[in-house]
């Protein structure tokens, strides 16, 4: 289920991944940066706020038993100068929740069906929820955390997602433009929090984790908190799938000099 999922917010997380876009891509970012300034933007001092809403649907059997629970948790962003961005923010969404339920029902419901009529008395209900909360949001950079949680069968699956908006344009942001530093900077922080991690619990680690990493960056997940940026790979990458993301977190204090956008007026 999660390959599928993974398609339907497939825009969400191309826009957000941490590492720094490629070099080959160099080009192509430095012309989207610089059409920012022709973008409507909004004082820093424009306060967001989100409201956290929620959709759910079921597939039941004939006797009524609910086979199948899906929910997805979606954020509402006020608009309050009208930015056209901030409205397909809340668009996207609210279409990637509505597809989330709508994938999950699609694939299950046959399965389920025929796992539920076979053996009713041994059948557990598959669970599938999908939460959202907003971890920062300041001085107009806006941080949403999504955690996935499946139940189905003997699987178990658990994976995390994030976005970062700079709200003053309401566009998504590169780990490179919120850390002030060089590409090869952010990629060496990356790494090394990663490995700090590995050294603390080597056990969770599988047999040429280095060489992983270094394959994996580029597809890190991040987001801010009120203390750190978080970056996250999902399971299984590096280390043991049971062991769930892998994170490590890296602090604004001590960092400063790192995080000077994040401060500006």
């Amino acid at each position: 289920m999660k390959k599928l999922s993974l398609l339907i917010l497939s825009f969400v997380l191309l826009i957000s991944c941490a590492a720094c876009s490629p070099d080959e891509q160099t080009d192509e970012i430095e012309k989207d940066q610089g059409n920012k300034a022709e973008i409507e933007s909004v004082s820093r001092s424009t306060e967001y706020k989100v409201e956290i809403k929620t959709l759910s649907d079921s597939v039941k059997a004939e006797d009524g038993t609910e086979l199948v629970s899906v929910s997805a948790q979606y954020p509402v962003i006020t608009n309050p100068e009208n930015l056209e961005n901030v409205d397909e923010i809340n668009k996207m969404y609210a279409d990637n929740a509505q597809a989330y339920v709508d994938a999950v029902k699609a694939d299950f419901d046959k399965k389920v069906t025929e796992a539920y009529a076979n053996d009713p008395e041994s059948f557990e209900k598959y669970t599938f929820e999908a939460s959202c909360i907003v971890t920062y949001n300041k001085n107009c950079f806006l941080s949403i955390k999504r955690d996935y949680e499946e139940r189905f069968d003997d699987f178990v699956g658990k994976e995390t997602y994030a976005d970062v908006f700079d709200m003053s344009v309401g566009l998504p942001l590169y780990a490179d433009e919120i850390i002030t530093g060089s590409n090869e900077d952010i990629m060496s922080i990356i790494f090394l929090g990663f490995s700090a991690v590995a050294d603390q619990y080597p056990n969770r680690f599988v047999d040429g984790y280095v060489d992983i990493l270094n394959s994996a960056i580029s597809g890190t997940e991040f987001y801010l908190t009120d203390s750190s940026m978080v970056f996250v790979l999902q399971p299984g990458i590096a280390t043991y799938p049971e062991y769930g993301c892998l994170t490590f977190e890296f602090p604004y204090e001590g960092n400063e000099t790192y995080f000077l956008k994040l401060y500006e007026k």
